[in-house]
């Protein structure tokens, strides 16, 4: 039997994570919940940021991405907040504690297009500011 990709709506997918969660209010933006799976959670956050007019970005598979990398990028007005998404009962690895403790220091955003012209400038910066 051959699989033929599904183009899901947000209320398709929402309503997915609410029958394999139990927590269809959790998604709603209904009921307050005290805990949630990670992908509800996910899903919530990413629906009301984008409902906001923010950039949401979440690597789905994260395999060959660097380790502890916080699950959810969401850029909303002039604040860009990384997140790394728990259950309630959910343990923080040491090499995410690592990223967000190095992301909770910065104090500047660099935000530009790289091009090969540009290596030289970005690896001097990068040696001199001890990446």
């Amino acid at each position: 039997m051959s699989r033929h990709p599904h183009h899901w709506t947000m209320a398709d997918y929402y309503a997915l994570l609410a029958r394999r969660s139990h927590a269809a209010d959790s998604v709603s933006g209904g009921t307050p919940v005290t805990d949630l799976p990670e992908k509800t959670l996910l899903a919530r956050l990413r629906h009301v940021a984008r409902q906001a007019g923010s950039l949401c970005y979440h690597t789905w598979r994260s395999k060959r991405s660097e380790e502890g990398f916080p699950d959810l990028v969401i850029v909303a007005g002039t604040t860009l907040y990384l997140l790394e998404l728990k259950t309630t009962r959910g343990q923080v690895t040491a090499a995410q504690q690592r990223w967000i403790d190095q992301l909770q220091a910065v104090t500047r955003i660099e935000a530009r297009v790289v091009r090969p012209h540009d290596l030289e400038a970005i690896e001097a910066w990068l040696q001199g500011e001890g990446a």
